[in-house]
């Protein structure tokens, strides 16, 4: 879920034989339904604009465990029955060696969890868009605000190499990835176009709506003219969370979102709107906006949504932006509820929770085994969190 974050996406090396094996090419697929899969954010005769695989996974889950554990750490650390340091002019050595592990247990967590995520989704940007521009043919990778923020390559170029991606968690996700080779076909970066999704369906629909779109031209991406509408909306008010989250925690919640799983709906919308007040709005140089300049009477351009699905009226658009929220929503709710996936988190979990519960209660006896018993405690519930989204992980084997 959180590739390309951790783990990073891997440069300097040759292409890998499976992605060799699922490269795509620029002709698409003519027997796959053309589809946005929900990336889309811009669409005129110029040019058609979408989000990076991190978009929906921004200030969520990840956040707002992590925040929570280290919280719940501190406090329960603070509360402890702390023996004076110093007792009658000794130096108490256990409790100092237990204040020690347990401050260091606690900067440790909070240094990964900063290198690991949070640095990635606190003060960047809102989103990574990523622009096909079909009157120049060339593509334009948004990096950053500022010179040399986008690599701008023509869209026949022989460095494009795009194919199908591969969870590094999980590896049943699949994404549409593009590499930039250099001319002896080594990797030198690699960028992510839309969603990532459970199967590769979404991502050759996806990539049929890019090729028709650049090769056939706008009025003939879409499969119907029903199609032909954004759904998703990149700007950052609590009405579009409210909406992401209802559609990253699936299908099976979904009912209770207003009654017993109202608080964490509400604590996940909350800790997204804040990541998001943190981050910037991608800006395209000026160079590159006059090359995407599009025409005021453009009858091609759809409108952009100031919420998710807002032009959703006309019935035959209605169904069709139906299905594709309910795919998405379902698809989350597999990964959510993957038993799997969850299992072992949980075995883990009560491991850490009984280490904690036995620390504290022989923590007024004893210092230092207390101390010992609780940092191994919150270390497993930090280690299965690193675990979840990928801390040391390197690429899948299976991938290599």
């Amino acid at each position: 879920m959180f590739t390309g974050w951790q783990p990073v996406l891997s440069k300097d090396r040759g292409l890998y034989p499976t992605e060799l094996k699922n490269r795509l090419e620029r002709t698409g697929r003519r027997d796959v339904r053309p589809d946005d899969a929900i990336a889309m954010t811009r669409f005129n005769s110029t040019y058609v604009e979408m989000v990076d695989r991190t978009f929906k996974i921004k200030g969520m889950f990840a956040p707002l465990a992590g925040i929570s554990a280290l919280v719940a750490f501190l406090i329960a650390s603070l509360s402890l029955p702390w023996r004076p340091l110093v007792v009658e002019s000794e130096i108490d050595l256990e409790n100092i060696t237990a204040v020690v592990l347990i401050s260091m247990a606690f900067v440790n967590c909070c240094v990964r969890f900063w290198r690991i995520n949070l640095r990635k989704d606190l003060f960047q940007y809102t989103y990574y868009p990523v622009r096909f521009n079909r009157r120049t043919q060339k593509v334009y990778f948004f990096r950053h605000n500022g010179a040399g923020g986008v690599l701008e390559v023509p869209w026949e170029s022989p460095s494009l190499f795009f194919h199908v991606g591969c969870g590094g968690q999980n590896i049943e996700l699949r994404d549409l990835r593009c590499h930039v080779l250099d001319e002896n076909r080594q990797v030198m970066d690699t960028f992510t176009i839309g969603h990532f999704w459970t199967g590769d369906a979404e991502v050759h629909k996806m990539w049929e709506f890019i090729c028709r779109y650049m090769q056939n031209g706008p009025d003939q991406a879409f499969g119907t003219p029903s199609e032909g509408v954004i759904t998703l909306s990149t700007l950052p008010t609590l009405r579009n969370h409210w909406m992401m989250v209802c559609l990253m925690m699936g299908t099976a919640l979904l009912p209770t979102r207003y009654t017993v799983m109202f608080p964490l709906y509400a604590a996940l919308t909350a800790c997204r709107w804040l990541v998001f007040k943190s981050c910037t709005a991608p800006v395209f140089p000026q160079k590159i906006e006059l090359e995407c300049t599009i025409s005021v009477d453009d009858p091609l351009a759809l409108p952009e949504p100031r919420f998710m699905a807002e032009f959703a009226r006309a019935h035959a658009i209605r169904q069709h932006v139906r299905e594709r929220l309910w795919e998405w929503n379902a698809h989350e709710g597999f990964m959510l509820f993957n038993a799997g996936w969850v299992g072992w988190k949980v075995v883990a979990w009560i491991l850490a929770g009984l280490l904690i519960m036995y620390g504290l209660k022989d923590f007024a006896l004893a210092n230092f085994y207390g101390a010992c018993l609780i940092s191994a405690g919150f270390l497993i519930v930090f280690a299965t969190f690193l675990w979840s989204i990928g801390g040391g992980v390197g690429p899948h084997p299976r991938f290599e």
